[in-house]
This record gives structure tokens, sequence and C-alpha cells, in this order.
């Protein structure tokens, strides 16, 4: 398996397909990229895929310490300058949606295009009086979940946030064994991660003048508080493009793969011709 040594830690990525623009999948907290397993293989039939574990997750080392979003972004841009030759679009779920969309603002001349499905960005909600509710209920999960992963449980404490961040038949269950360990075994890296404040807000008035391909999606059965962060995130855009998953939840890529890989294959060809 390739790995991209930054010094005093690596970064595990692998490729799948031999032609094509890159596609760079970003996964979000509590797991790495086994989270895309559903999927590679079908995008890989159109596009050449990179997937890869975010430092600290998966197989990927990290240099110890606190992990800012600035870190995540400087990572990606790394990978992307070694890997991803050619025009790059970069689809990022949850958190890996917010290390995306700053990629797109930090290094625009990596990216082609920006596919985000809710970015945890929950401190959105707390100037909103009138999203009391939702953040409550939202900080509700994270508090349960890292109850569970303090008395020694992290399998317990990844359902936990599965189960709480989408509705009944797209939460813990409906995930294959492999995604389920994948959670368990990140659920310490990605506490931490979820539990830091700098990486649950941004200023979104950087993107009133970007022009490049935007999709945002969401999912029907996603918890209120998810849908509610995208919203704000798009009314930031000049027209970004929407779409939401009428059945799915929070995690479309393991629960609603055939659609997924629908989506993201038809807005990179969009991209494509919008672009040039």
């Amino acid at each position: 398996m390739p790995r991209l040594n930054l010094g005093t830690f690596e970064i595990e990525y692998q490729e799948y397909g031999a032609s094509g623009e890159p596609v760079v999948l970003v996964h979000g907290s509590w797991g790495d990229r086994r989270q895309w397993d559903a999927v590679v293989a079908r995008l890989a039939e159109s596009c050449r895929v990179i997937s890869y574990d975010r430092r600290g997750h998966g197989a990927s080392t990290s240099p110890g310490g606190s992990v800012a979003i600035a870190n995540h972004v400087g990572d990606l841009s790394t990978l992307l300058t070694v890997a991803g030759r050619g025009a790059r679009h970069v689809v990022g779920t949850g958190e890996g949606g917010v290390i995306a969309l700053q990629l797109a603002l930090t290094r625009p001349d990596l990216v082609r295009s920006v596919h985000a499905h809710e970015p945890s960005l929950l401190g959105l909600l707390s100037a909103d009086p009138q999203a009391h509710d939702l953040l409550v209920s939202a900080r509700s999960v994270e508090a349960a979940a890292a109850a569970r992963l303090g008395s020694g449980d992290p399998r317990g404490a990844a359902s936990t946030f599965v189960d709480g961040s989408s509705a009944a038949g797209e939460g813990w269950d409906a995930f294959p064994p492999a995604v389920q360990t994948s959670f368990t075994s990140n659920a310490l890296a990605s506490s931490r991660e979820v539990a830091d404040p700098t990486t649950q807000t941004m200023e979104l008035s950087q993107f009133t003048s970007y022009r490049d391909p935007v999709l945002l999606t969401t999912g029907g059965r996603s918890a209120a508080a998810h849908r509610g962060v995208t919203d704000r995130v798009a009314d930031a855009f000049y027209r970004p493009l929407r779409y939401q998953y009428p059945e799915g939840g929070h995690f479309p890529h393991v629960t609603r793969p055939d659609e997924c890989v629908r989506v993201v294959a038809e807005f990179c060809q969009f991209a494509r011709q919008q672009t040039g």
C-alpha cells in the first residue's frame, strides 16, 4: 500500500483505476478509508479514485498532540501534489467535507470541484437561537458517545454516534462488519476530533466569491442538525448545487452506495463540462 512520508508521520493511501480524472475521497470522523469500500470499485470504472486514512486514523500515523483542520488540509494538499495528477474532484463527508471546503479556499489550484456531504460544522448553529434545540440534540449525541468511550466501550461509542446521526435503518445495523470495525478502532481518535471546537466552525463569508462547481448533499433521514448545518453552508455560496438522498442518512456512501456512486459520477461529469 502506498505511504506518504511527512517526516514525523505517514499517510497511507490507495489508488483505484488507471485512467480518468482523480476523485479524492476524504472520510469523516469515526472511521477511516474503509468507509468508502462499497463505492470505490464502481467509481474507478470512470475515474481514478484516491482514498486515504487521515492522520491518526486507520493505518496512518500521527505526530501526536492536537490536530487542527489546517493540519488535515495540509496533509491532503501534499497528497494531491504527489498522487493527484490532473484536475481533482474532492469528495468529503462529515469532517472530510470540512477539509474539502477548506482545501478549495486555501489551494484552489488543486481543486476542480468540491462535493461535501453534511460537513460537521455544528458550531454554525450556536449563534442562531432558532437552532438551539438542534444543537442541544447533536451535543447530547456527542456526550453520550464520549461517556461510552470513557467507560471502555469503543464499539458502543461508535454505534451511539452513528445511530444519533441518522434515523433507524440508516444507522449502525446497516453498516457492514468491516465498517463497524473501522469505526470502533478509530473511536478514540475520532472522539478527540469531535470534541475540538476549532473543527466545528468556519468563516463562511470566504465563499461568497467562490465560483468553481460545488455540490452540497444531505440525507433525508439524517439528524436535523446535520441538515441545518448544510443549509447554512449552502447559503454562503453563489448558486451551489444541492441534492438530498431521500432515504439516506449521514453515511450514504455506506448505506446507499449505488445512489452515492451515481451522484458523485454525475457531479464530476458536470464539473468537467463547466470547467473545460
